[in-house]
């Protein structure tokens, strides 16, 4: 049995499979300084963790870096259906993020723009204890789907050139 599970994890190491939440930057790429309009956006951390899990490094204090620059970060929830009741039987949430990315110089390799993601999810009245943390557990998901949308596009900004 131990022998079939070494098997199988070394197949799998050697398959080149990496977990999906993981955006691997190229190391020549670096290094990165993340910065928020919000100082207190816990996006700009996750981003930063996310780089860092990605294999490229964080810049210094005063080192040159590719800046990723968080301008604004939104969500709002609003209702989509009602019930016959009148009651909210929908949710949509939106989730906006404006970012830019500039190279060491400070020119700008991304310029502004904004990545919105939605989701919509039902509420029943009769389980309403669960809502709350349908709603938190989404909006995790989303910020998590944001920071791969914004590495994901750094990661091709910054690609080296096909000769």
């Amino acid at each position: 049995m131990r022998a079939i599970s070494w098997i199988l994890l070394m197949v799998l190491a050697g398959c080149g499979c990496k977990p999906s939440n993981i955006v691997q930057l190229n190391e020549q790429s670096g290094p990165f300084r993340v910065s928020a309009e919000n100082i207190y956006s816990p996006l700009a951390d996750n981003i930063e963790r996310a780089l860092s899990a990605g294999g490229a490094r964080l810049a210094g204090k005063d080192e040159p870096a590719y800046q990723i620059v968080i301008a604004s970060e939104q969500s709002d929830t609003r209702a989509l259906s009602i019930n016959e009741f009148a009651q909210v039987r929908e949710y949509v949430i939106r989730y906006t993020v404006q970012y830019s990315l500039l190279d060491p110089q400070g020119n700008a390799l991304v310029d502004r723009q904004t990545v919105e993601l939605r989701r919509v999810y039902t509420y029943d009245a009769q389980l309403s204890a669960g809502s709350p943390a349908e709603e938190a557990l989404l909006k995790r998901e989303m910020q998590a789907e944001m920071i791969r949308a914004i590495l994901r596009r750094t990661s091709v900004v910054l690609q080296p050139a096909a000769s």
